[in-house]
């Protein structure tokens, strides 16, 4: 198993859902922390691609490697209580639109890897 793989499976069995696709974002990038302390981690780093700027969701850079995470977190309607924690999720059905979102995060990445030597590009959803 892959530790960005390794990294979700253990952020599972604590946190089993998140409020928003930020808060999956931040508790997935400390969870990397607590994996690779020493590893160099960015939230919504920006970066120029010709005349544009794209903004990479999480970049984790260890030793030589640049690892580049694209975060998509569509939900269900959903309102649950967990422990002393209320959520309520909105019903985000707009399937095509979601589909939409995630052919531009692998754009997005593609760029990003174009420009950036030994990269590695992983996209979760």
């Amino acid at each position: 198993m892959s530790p960005i793989a390794e990294s979700l499976n253990t952020l599972s069995k604590y946190r089993p859902v998140f409020h928003s696709e930020a808060d999956f974002q931040h508790a997935f990038a400390w969870e990397i922390h607590q994996r690779f302390p020493t590893a160099s981690i960015r939230l919504e780093r920006p970066f120029l691609s010709g005349n544009n700027q794209l903004h990479l969701d999480i970049l984790v850079i260890r030793e030589a490697d640049i690892l580049a995470i694209e975060l998509k977190y569509k939900t269900r309607g959903l309102s649950l209580r967990l422990g002393d924690e209320q959520f309520a999720l909105k019903d985000q059905s707009a399937q095509d639109l979601g589909r939409y979102d995630f052919i531009k995060d692998i754009q997005r990445l593609e760029q990003i890897v174009l420009g950036e030597k030994n990269a590695i590009a992983t996209q979760f959803c």
